[in-house]
């Protein structure tokens, strides 16, 4: 189903300086000043669009399962997933708006591109995080509580199970999002992810909100080694 999602995203202006360099420190107030300037320009431009669907989960062994008729096998997202009943399958873009951004300022102001870059990061992360709460909300309604999103290219989460997600979603259809044979998502700025949900009383809530919390931003956990947004 399309997420109820498709604007007044709050973006997290500390994020943005984080993909920006600034760990921990704020920013001159010329480069805030422009920040504040390239926000208003993407969130202007942005075209949000969501989506999600539920599907039972099926175990095959320790590091295999299935969705919907598909086997995937990955250690890591098995581990994520321990307990599950069923998952969420999530799709989610700002639109190509910020590309065109990014693409103009690449040949004007390459400063502007940077800032443009960070800014698309923090509010696609923030726009998946409000589809979270939805999913998560839906899950409760059904007596379930959600895990961690865990996306393609996580882990030994293969980036090649982006084109499952996409035949299983029909993410270009529903929501704009394409793939090409590299892999590579359009519009740049869109995440696919699997969330899992499992019956609410099989873990402590307190210790699933801790245990979402320390998953979430580890680096150090993604093959992703040359993304330039790496903090460990």
């Amino acid at each position: 189903m399309l997420s109820a999602i498709n604007s007044e995203i709050k973006i997290n202006i500390r994020e943005v300086y984080r993909y920006l360099g600034y760990k921990g420190t704020t920013p001159e107030p010329e480069v805030e000043a422009k920040v504040k300037e390239c926000l208003d320009r993407v969130v202007k431009d942005s075209d949000l669009r969501g989506m999600y669907e539920c599907y039972p989960l099926v175990f095959h062994g320790e590091d295999c399962f299935s969705i919907e008729g598909v086997t995937i096998k990955s250690k890591d997202l098995a581990a994520n997933l321990k307990g599950c009943k069923e998952v969420y399958l999530m799709g989610a873009t700002i639109g190509v708006g910020i590309d065109r951004l990014i693409a103009r300022a690449e040949i004007t102001d390459i400063a502007s591109a940077a800032i443009y870059q960070a800014i698309g990061a923090a509010y696609i992360e923030d726009y998946c995080d409000a589809i979270n709460e939805e999913i998560k909300e839906r899950a409760k309604e059904k007596g379930m509580i959600t895990r961690p999103r865990f996306s393609p290219g996580y882990g030994d989460f293969g980036l090649e199970h982006q084109r499952e997600l996409f035949s299983l979603m029909k993410l270009s259809k529903h929501v704009g999002i394409g793939l090409n044979e590299s892999l590579v998502m359009s519009p740049s700025k869109s995440v696919t992810a699997i969330i899992g949900a499992k019956p609410e009383g099989a873990q402590d809530e307190a210790r699933e909100k801790q245990e979402q919390k320390n998953q979430k931003h580890k680096c150090s956990e993604c093959g992703m080694t040359t993304c330039p947004y790496r903090t460990e």
